[in-house]
């Protein structure tokens, strides 16, 4: 068999997606969430809608502080604004005081260390709890805010879907504090137990029960699409950072272009499921010789049985 698109070769690399009974694939997933602690967690997000997996849970010491530095790093070479913690409202510039902040999109792609967040085994974890072992990479996000501007309306993540929402999510926000999280920081707000309305807030609705979310720098914040969400506005200096994993169900549409477009040395040193992520492994977009994953072979192709099977999904 001939070199695999995307940096893979050989046959032992079919079929791209383990084809496994789902008995086994919960049994693996519950052997990871024990390993690193995260049983709390789960039974938080499906109660309360939302959970914060603290930083000694989530990375090595130092790991957060890296991505933000990297985090600030980019920030200056695409927009020439070199942050600080002693910003005041007067020199912050108008599009740091957006609600939702200013938001850095496309950004795995330019630094190998978001890819390492991504492919972090607790972010993984609840990636697969959330979405099954196929989910894609829907966008990574490095986004900053600063002291001013106003609350983010409460909302919910699923998208091109009418009320109701599904029962199980589609959608799963994985966020990075990179900075600490408080209500004066501009924090995250949520109304807990809102994600089984199963429906978008109406306006104004909800706004009595939100609460913020508080979390150290370093920690995950994870909620799934159904949750009402939004986020106060920064009262204090300086600036809130996050690099936030936005993904979804593999049969929708991702808001970044990945699955065309990764240089295959990328995809040739990650593991598989970082391919998986990054829709290497998608079915569709059929030419006529019929279905081809992005990962398919340069000459035949693979069994479509073996294929885009969603374990656990």
């Amino acid at each position: 068999m001939s070199e695999v698109l995307r940096g893979r070769t050989g046959e032992a690399d079919w079929p791209p997606i383990r084809n496994m009974p789902i008995s086994q694939a919960a049994e693996q997933l519950w052997a990871e969430i024990e390993q690193h602690d995260l049983a709390r967690h789960i039974a938080e997000l499906e109660v309360r809608g939302f959970t914060v997996v603290p930083p000694e849970k989530v990375a090595p010491r130092g790991f957060a502080e890296r991505l933000l530095e990297r985090a600030l790093a980019l920030v200056e070479r695409r927009t020439g604004i070199r942050l600080t913690p002693e910003m005041t409202e007067d020199s912050t510039c108008e599009a740091l005081k957006a609600a939702f902040g200013y938001p850095m999109n496309y950004v795995l792609l330019e630094e190998p260390l978001f890819q390492e967040a991504l492919l972090n085994p607790v972010s993984l974890a609840f990636t697969t709890y959330m979405l099954g072992e196929n989910a894609l990479l829907s966008s990574a996000t490095v986004l900053v805010k600063g002291p001013g501007g106003v609350d983010l309306p409460l909302h919910a993540d699923t998208f091109r879907m009418p009320d109701p929402l599904p029962s199980v999510p589609h959608i799963g926000n994985i966020t990075w504090a990179l900075t600490d999280y408080t209500r004066e920081n501009g924090a995250l707000a949520v109304v807990p137990g809102s994600h089984r309305y199963l429906r978008r807030p109406l306006e104004n609705e909800g706004l009595a029960e939100r609460i913020p979310v508080e979390a150290k720098a370093g920690s995950l914040i994870i909620w799934g699409g159904q949750l009402w969400h939004g986020a106060y506005a920064r009262t204090a200096p300086g600036f809130r950072a996050t690099l936030t994993m936005y993904l979804c169900r593999p049969h929708m549409v991702t808001q970044e272009a990945y699955a065309r477009a990764v240089p295959r040395e990328i995809i040739a040193q990650r593991p598989r499921r970082f391919g998986t992520l990054l829709g290497q492994n998608e079915v569709y977009g059929w030419d006529e010789k019929g279905p081809v994953s992005w990962a398919g072979v340069d000459e035949g192709r693979p069994d479509i049985n073996q294929v885009g099977r969603h374990v656990y999904d």
